[in-house]
């Protein structure tokens, strides 16, 4: 109810308002009866102020005018004064305070009580809460019809439409979904946006968005919402307003649909993740559980619904630094590489398994750098790694492969996306079980440089990983580059090796390499044994 409204109540009749225009849209939610002047405590916003003036009796000019101020701040919704009873006329400072601080001052008489003022404004604000609160319900009822059938969003969003009569669109991205009801314009631009207060029967957010449609040089008003879910916080809904605006009422009908989309939303999720954790315990059963009976194996295979094609090959990510959107957007990038697929998600990897036909279908490394660049461009630290064809018998041995083709690179980078074949001879050293062997192949004076000046083996290994670069070299270590010239002279000399001997540099760069591989090895080891302990 707004204050012109309350003056078109028969118990007002005979009352006068005493200023003008003021404040005559302002509206009035509450009414409270004056009886002390700390209205901070007990006031609130768009409350109508009943008063005798009984409480300003004996309090000077500037106290009062700090109380106008308080009702100002808080905002009062106006005042109505009673004479004939305390006073004979209204005062000249009551008329001034209200003018000065834009609040409507109503006159009533002393026949007028209090109760009858207060059930005037209140029947009505009760009765609009009740049909309120009774469309919330009604609307309810019609949703639970459609949710118990398990009805499809564009179901919903269908008896939505029905019910509000307006143009609206629900985006869905996750679902790859575009519910558009109405015969508004597509390319409507957003001008400007204000956030809504929360009404006192919802609960959600809102946005009030000014929309413009070019090629009709029209504006048009709609209101906004994100729809707060499991799958991300992209899902949007969009009401236009149309020529009478949005009521409490429609207010209602949108919380009631804001429900149902967040519950089938929910359900969908539950869904998906209990079919993402049966897949994943599939994929580890095929991967790392390997079943040595090949008819057990060719089951499970089936079951996974990857058993179309003879061979197998494996493409695996790290994601200790992705986050999760990232880690679905990467796996669902890779996954549209093939048809049949099955992926294997743990702590720090995932892993793709593809069902290929033949050789001629083997992933290759331009092909995947083609589909995820866009990847490598916000996060140049991704690392991909990739096995090689493999028949359903060996299929235990791609993860292996992609696993020790990660660690290796993910400790020398030798590019953001790596095949297994890539590694060479290190191929043989980075198995656990060859690990071992490292040491006969190491000569003794390297492994004296780097157990007793191990800032000098330090030097060595960033000198082979520069490409040999004195400059580079500098640059990684924070060292001048006659510092690193000096350290390679004394290496050179300790270890009797002549850098333009290729053959024998070679050797010596491969040495390096093993062993700094073995001690990081021994130093993931230790540090795995130290958390187990804590």
């Amino acid at each position: 109810m707004r204050i012109y409204e309350l003056l078109r109540l028969e118990i007002f009749q005979n009352s006068q308002l005493l200023t003008g225009e003021i404040g005559l849209e302002n509206e009035i939610e509450s009414v409270m009866i004056l009886e002390a002047l700390d209205i901070e405590k007990w006031s609130r916003k768009n409350q109508l102020i009943l008063t005798s003036l009984y409480a300003f009796e004996n309090l000077e000019l500037p106290a009062i005018e700090a109380f106008f101020q308080k009702m100002r701040g808080i905002g009062v919704s106006g005042l109505v004064v009673k004479v004939d009873r305390l006073i004979n006329r209204v005062p000249d400072w009551l008329l001034s305070f209200c003018g000065k601080y834009q609040l409507p001052l109503i006159k009533i008489k002393k026949d007028v009580t209090y109760e009858q003022i207060v059930l005037a404004i209140y029947q009505p604000i009760l009765n609009h809460q009740s049909h309120v609160l009774k469309t919330y319900y009604e609307v309810r009822q019609r949703f639970n019809r459609l949710t118990r059938n398990f009805s499809s969003y564009e179901q919903i969003m269908t008896e939505f439409y029905r019910m509000i009569q307006k143009d609206c669109l629900l985006l869905l991205p996750e679902q790859k979904l575009t519910l558009n009801f109405g015969t508004l314009p597509h390319e409507l631009v957003v001008t400007k946006r204000v956030q809504m207060p929360i009404g006192e029967f919802s609960k959600n957010h809102y946005e009030l968005l000014t929309l413009f449609s070019h090629s009709e040089s029209k504006e048009y008003l709609a209101l906004q919402t994100n729809i707060a879910n499991n799958f991300s916080s992209e899902c949007t809904l969009l009401v236009h307003e149309g020529e009478n605006g949005l009521k409490e009422t429609d207010l209602m009908i949108i919380e009631n649909l804001i429900d149902v989309i967040q519950e089938r939303l929910q359900m969908d999720f539950l869904i998906k993740k209990d079919r993402y954790t049966r897949l994943n315990n599939l994929a580890d059963a095929i991967l790392q559980n390997t079943p040595n009976n090949l008819d057990e194996l060719a089951s499970l295979l089936k079951e996974a619904k990857i058993d179309y094609y003879p061979y197998y090959q494996g493409v695996a990510f790290a994601t200790k630094n992705l986050s999760d959107e990232e880690k679905r957007n990467l796996r669902n990038k890779l996954r549209n590489l093939r048809t049949h697929t099955l992926f294997f998600e743990h702590h720090n990897y995932s892993l793709i398994l593809y069902n290929l036909k033949d050789a001629n279908r083997c992933l290759t490394k331009e092909e995947i750098h083609q589909q995820i660049k866009d990847f490598f461009r916000q996060n140049n630290n991704l690392v991909i790694a990739t096995s090689s064809l493999k028949p359903k018998e060996m299929i235990k041995e791609i993860l292996i492969d992609c696993l020790d083709t990660l660690r290796f690179n993910q400790q020398y980078l030798i590019a953001n996306i790596v095949d297994v074949h890539d590694l060479g001879i290190f191929r043989y050293f980075i198995a656990e079980e060859n690990l071992a062997a490292v040491a006969n192949l190491i000569p003794p004076s390297l492994v004296t440089l780097q157990l007793q000046q191990p800032e000098l083996f330090n030097t060595l290994f960033a000198f082979f990983q520069n490409n040999r670069n004195y400059k580079q070299t500098s640059e990684t270590m924070y060292l001048h580059a006659k510092t690193i010239r000096y350290r390679i002279d004394r290496i050179q000399d300790l270890l009797s090796l002549d850098l333009n001997n290729n053959l024998q540099t070679m050797n010596i760069e491969i040495a390096t390499y093993l062993l700094h591989l073995k001690l990081r090895r021994k130093q993931n080891e230790k540090t795995n044994s130290l958390n187990k302990r804590q």
